[in-house]
């Protein structure tokens, strides 16, 4: 049984669509990434999960049990993050971990833990913290219960290098303990650094749900080069002529690509690693793609 199960999920608003016929799959103890531009139905099926939205048709477990509002005993096993939490505005932050540890029960020393791990200001109130603050506020709430699942909605837009970092050790230090985690972000540097798989979604579809070391395996080189040569060398694809010269895609060993490159009397080169951005806009702009 999969942790999370989605299958042909629908869901309309109206006449506008919301999803169309997404499908993922995640499996116990691994770390999930979901990403896609804005309104493409990350969020959509992110509520829809949570019960938060009806769908309009199709498949939406978590646990083997459909989505639904109101499963108490669904819902205590998750950790929930929205990308726009809000809390009360007049309450002090240690009131707030007051108020839902209260309600969730978590173990103290944890809860100690996360405020030292995203350097949490108790004393402030929660109007008065900037976005990146807050941000850290609903990262504490949707972790402080140790729940099986975490559903994290864009959850580092916000925070500084030092706490991203730290937050992101933490979600592996989870992973280790069997934690689930669906990770939506638009912040691919995350991606690559902590999920296990990635699913891609367009306009309400699933395009691309693969392994990250598949993915990786995509990754190549991309030399810049000026003036312009007619350069040929093997395992490069998509030369082009540039304004300052030329450029092209290199998969292969180093060793024969700097030897061509000794070869012309350049006034500059860059060879760099292609992102895993480059990467993902690869597939968006692919014709297969296209609406």
């Amino acid at each position: 049984m999969h942790v999370i199960e989605i299958q042909n999920l629908k869901k309309y608003y109206g006449t506008k669509r919301g999803l169309e016929s997404a499908t993922l799959y995640v499996k116990k103890g691994e770390i999930y990434g979901f990403i896609g531009p804005n309104g493409a139905g990350k969020t959509t099926l992110i509520r829809i999960l949570m019960g938060l939205l009806p769908k309009t048709d199709g498949v939406a477990n978590v646990f083997g049990k459909p989505c639904q509002m109101g499963d108490a005993d669904i819902q205590k096993r998750i950790g929930y993050m929205p990308s726009d939490a809000s809390f009360f505005p007049e309450y002090k932050v240690s009131e707030l971990i007051s108020f839902f540890g209260a309600i969730r029960k978590p173990n103290p020393k944890y809860v100690e833990k996360l405020c030292h791990i995203l350097d949490i200001d108790l004393d402030k109130t929660y109007a008065s913290l900037s976005f990146g603050n807050k941000k850290k506020i609903g990262i504490l709430v949707a972790l402080m219960h140790e729940p099986e699942l975490l559903v994290l909605d864009e959850p580092t837009t916000g925070l500084d290098p030092l706490i991203q970092k730290q937050f992101l050790d933490e979600l592996l230090e989870l992973k280790s303990k069997g934690v689930t985690i669906f990770l939506s972000s638009h912040v691919l540097s995350d991606i690559q650094k902590v999920c296990d798989r990635v699913g891609l979604i367009k306009n309400g579809i699933v395009i691309l749900e693969n392994d990250m070391h598949i993915l990786k395996k995509e990754e190549h080189k991309i030399v810049e080069f000026s003036p312009f040569y007619p350069i040929e060398v093997p395992n490069m694809i998509d030369f082009q002529k540039t304004a300052e010269g030329g450029t092209f895609k290199y998969q292969g060993g180093m060793t024969p690509l700097l030897k061509t490159l000794s070869q012309y009397e350049f006034t500059d080169v860059v060879i760099r690693d292609v992102s895993l951005e480059e990467i993902f806009l690869s597939y968006y702009e692919s014709e297969d793609y296209h609406d």
